[in-house]
């Protein structure tokens, strides 16, 4: 329902000063004709233009922008109805669906002033008798499907199939939070080492000289933290002749279009060195190794000839310092905080119905966790009803009634906190890396919308979280030897170690920009929880000193998937993490 803050609101975005009783005459009449503030301020100016040469919004001008305008649109929108409810022959445009909408104006209706009208009809179909009230789903042109039998006949709904973490954790993990349980928590993004969140911003501009200085930059600057970390002073040029050991610093590269492999290794040094020229690499010395394209290293070897490097030993980490959470004594947890985090898709893929979606909901509401943790993407733009263009409103415009039944939830858990992390593979959003906040029509209270990636601080505890899959792409292209212990674990080091939600380079499948992968795709801090969903079987872990999180997808297919609770506890001085995963 309009308020007067919204009329408000909707004024100052057009610049324009309004009296407060003309604003409360405007909401009066979005609540008299059923219209949102945004649709009635979007008339109100058609009409001052055309009708008023542009004049203010005077009582006596509301009056009769209500009467000639709002009064007419009512009346049509009741006679349109009427007609198609009375015509059975004809060229006819159906919408399926509950909740369809039930107006043929266009959904900008300042258009519909300049539009001319079509020959088609639109007819609403309202599936009742198939669907209950409460079903969430977008309006469609086509025949609605029934819901999806492999996941409405699953057997295992809330099972527990993976723990992680202290036992007496888990004992109480499942716990729901009562009135008493309520914290105190200062929840805040973390901002890059300029200071920066990211919120929105120019892409696809980068020209080749900028980029080139990106990628040196970011060069230097692993590299030096690399050396300080293993007591390394000088570095040399990757073409410099020698025949005694020397370090040179940079990048991973791959001589040719393939998957790299021990044989095609390149290294590209800085511009300062070696003013950022490329080099062979020989590992065939070397006893271990993990090397990815863009990974930042520095290497101990000789180049006898200037062409070729031999790697003796290399040298890749240049993870940060974990810092003490209680460093911030302001901002530091003390109880036990709970946590829910899940991971889209949010629907099967065979429908648009979000049954997975409504479940967690349920969950939600019945647990009351303290923080909730959602990341994209909501509309997968693979989703094969995304895809067929069926859907009979807008992509944003659905995606705003999912966050609103998000939203519903502050009704029955007052105090849970949803921060929900875009993904560039929504079709309602920026396809870009990193991928700003998405943004809603309608504000609410206890949703939080997030950049990917994003670093929070929940209470002294850092969390750092990310939408892409990360560990599946660094997977496909890093070569290993000698290197033992859990696979998923050394990857997820990789992260750590280079200081990046996405340190691989080319980035597969993600439609990097370099400037903003620069500036927000770094961790400003490391973190206690890392979160990196994957196709990779979900798993909890600690690596480094940091619990690496997979909880998986909240759908696999056509089935229901997992989802995490985590619960962090910070008592007796010590803070203590545990984890479940679940399946919804």
């Amino acid at each position: 329902m309009a308020t007067e803050e919204l009329v408000t609101e909707q004024f100052q975005f057009l610049g324009i000063d309004v009296e407060q009783e003309a604003i409360v005459k405007c909401a009066s009449l979005c609540e008299e004709y059923n219209v949102d503030a945004e649709t009635l301020i979007e008339q109100w100016m058609a009409y001052s233009l055309n009708r008023l040469n542009g004049a203010g919004p005077t009582l006596d001008n509301l009056e009769s922008f209500a009467r000639k305008e709002l009064t007419n649109r009512a009346a049509s929108r009741n006679n349109a109805l009427i007609k198609d409810a009375s015509q059975t022959t004809g060229t006819s445009l159906t919408v399926y669906g509950h909740g369809a909408p039930v107006s043929i104006q266009p959904d900008n209706e300042v258009l519909s002033n300049y539009v001319s009208a079509t020959t088609k009809r639109l007819k609403v179909e309202d599936q009742t008798k198939s669907s209950n009230q409460n079903e969430l789903r977008p309006a469609t042109y086509s025949p609605i499907v029934d819901h999806c039998a492999k996941y409405v006949s699953r057997t295992n709904q809330g099972s527990v199939v993976h723990s992680f973490g202290d036992e007496k954790l888990l004992q109480i993990i499942a716990e729901p939070n009562g009135p008493n349980d309520v914290l105190n928590l200062k929840i805040s993004q973390i901002p890059n080492d300029d200071g920066d969140c990211y919120t929105k911003s120019m892409f696809g501009f980068e020209l080749l000289h900028e980029k080139a200085s990106v990628f040196d930059n970011h060069i230097s600057y692993l590299s030096r933290c690399i050396m300080k970390k293993n007591g390394i002073t000088e570095t040399y040029s990757v073409k410099h002749k020698t025949q005694t050991e020397v370090m040179v610093a940079g990048r991973i590269e791959c001589d040719a279009d393939a998957r790299l492999n021990s044989k095609c290794v390149m290294l590209q040094g800085t511009w300062e060195e070696s003013l950022s020229q490329v080099v062979s690499v020989d590992i065939d010395n070397l006893k271990q190794y993990s090397l990815f394209p863009g990974q930042v290293v520095v290497m101990r070897g000789i180049n006898p000839r200037g062409d070729k490097f031999i790697a003796n030993e290399i040298f890749t980490d240049a993870s940060l310092p974990m810092i003490d959470y209680k460093a911030d004594i302001i901002n530091c947890l003390e109880g036990t905080m709970s946590l829910v985090i899940a991971s889209g898709p949010f629907t099967t893929s065979d429908n648009m119905f979000y049954e997975p979606l409504k479940d967690l909901a349920s969950y939600i509401s019945a647990n009351k966790p303290h923080v909730v943790i959602l990341t994209g993407p909501f509309m997968d733009c693979e989703h094969a009803k995304v895809k067929d263009f069926s859907m009979a409103e807008t992509f944003k415009a659905f995606f705003d009634k999912l966050m609103d039944t998000l939203g519903d939830l502050g009704n029955s858990s007052p105090y849970t906190k949803i921060y929900v992390v875009s993904s560039y593979k929504d079709a309602f959003h920026v396809n870009v890396y990193p991928t700003p906040p998405y943004s809603t029509r309608r504000k609410h209270a206890n949703i939080t919308f997030l950049p990917d990636p994003s670093t929070i601080d929940v209470g002294g505890t850092v969390i750092g979280v990310t939408s892409i899959d990360i560990l599946m792409q660094i997977s496909q292209e890093e070569i290993s030897l000698g290197v033992g212990g859990d696979r998923l674990s050394r990857i997820s080091g990789h992260v750590l170690r280079q200081q990046s939600f996405a340190p691989l380079w080319p980035s597969a499948g993600a439609p990097a920009d370099a400037a903003l992968w620069a500036a927000h795709a770094h961790l400003p801090r490391a973190p206690h929880l890392l979160l990196l969903p994957s196709n990779f079987r979900y798993f909890a872990k600690e690596v480094n000193g940091c619990v690496v999180l997979n909880p998986e997808h909240l759908v696999k297919g056509s089935g229901g998937g997992t989802f995490a609770r985590v619960l962090i506890s910070s008592e007796k001085g010590s803070r203590k993490i545990c984890a479940q995963i679940l399946r919804i």
